[in-house]
């Protein structure tokens, strides 16, 4: 079984391994920190239970979360603002948000242009758009995009020991740069900064397929980057900075 603190064992033993090498996550935080301030109007879209913007709560103005299975939650939202909503038809005002981070979602959206859009409307001016998502040109990604999404949920406790209540259906339509930056410029952002981050762990289920993806990771990094598993980025709606809501 490969639980989540054995994955981040392995990360740490690729870190090692790879000189100047940190995780996706890692990189998603270092463009989101230096974005939050006690100014920060922050909305965390596709939020799920979890919330990798918890840490912003008392450091931004407001960060609230929004995601269209609030009400079926088990466990409480680790974002204490929780907003039931389809991230589709956000119910913010135009030119209302400052920061917008969508972890985990963008492989959900039936839509993209439509969500973009959206997100385009309630940024202010000068708001940034931040994602972590994988990548659909992945081997890892290929091998999932095989699985039905009805039979998603048993093979995910089988292989990481987690038992998730809410599979969302993968569609994979905003999963390359190529979807991603033409559907993002097409609404109007601008890029600021685009990664694709590798991971070899997904597959280390023991010593030896740990060794067999960081060899597939060394031929990816010199033949194909543009494959790595992850991919992180930032976009801004055009304009000055918005200041805070009075």
């Amino acid at each position: 079984m490969l639980n989540l603190s054995k994955q981040e064992q392995m990360r740490e033993r690729y870190r090692r391994m790879k000189q100047g090498y940190r995780p996706a996550l890692e990189v998603y935080l270092e463009l989101m920190n230096p974005l939050v301030d006690n100014e920060t109007w922050l909305l965390d879209a596709g939020c799920g239970p979890g919330g990798l913007v918890k840490q912003h709560q008392g450091v931004a103005r407001l960060v609230v979360g929004t995601d269209k299975y609030a009400s079926h939650f088990q466990e409480p939202a680790e974002v204490a603002n929780l907003v039931e909503s389809d991230i589709g038809v956000l119910p913010f005002l135009s030119d209302s948000l400052d920061v917008i981070t969508c972890s985990w979602v963008l492989e959900h959206l039936e839509a993209p242009q439509q969500v973009f859009a959206e997100f385009y409307r309630v940024l202010r001016p000068g708001g940034s758009l931040l994602f972590i998502t994988p990548n659909a040109r992945n081997y890892t990604v290929w091998m999932r995009r095989l699985i039905p999404n009805n039979i998603s949920k048993p093979i995910v406790r089988a292989i990481y020991g987690r038992d998730e209540d809410f599979i969302n259906p993968t569609f994979y339509r905003a999963n390359s740069f190529q979807q991603i930056d033409g559907a993002l410029q097409d609404a109007g952002f601008r890029c600021e900064r685009f990664e694709h981050v590798s991971d070899p762990t997904y597959l280390a289920v023991n010593d030896l397929m740990f060794r067999l993806a960081t060899t597939l990771e060394r031929a990816i990094d010199r033949f194909a980057p543009d494959t790595r598993v992850h991919l992180v980025g930032h976009y801004r709606k055009p304009g000055a900075t918005g200041a805070g809501v009075g």
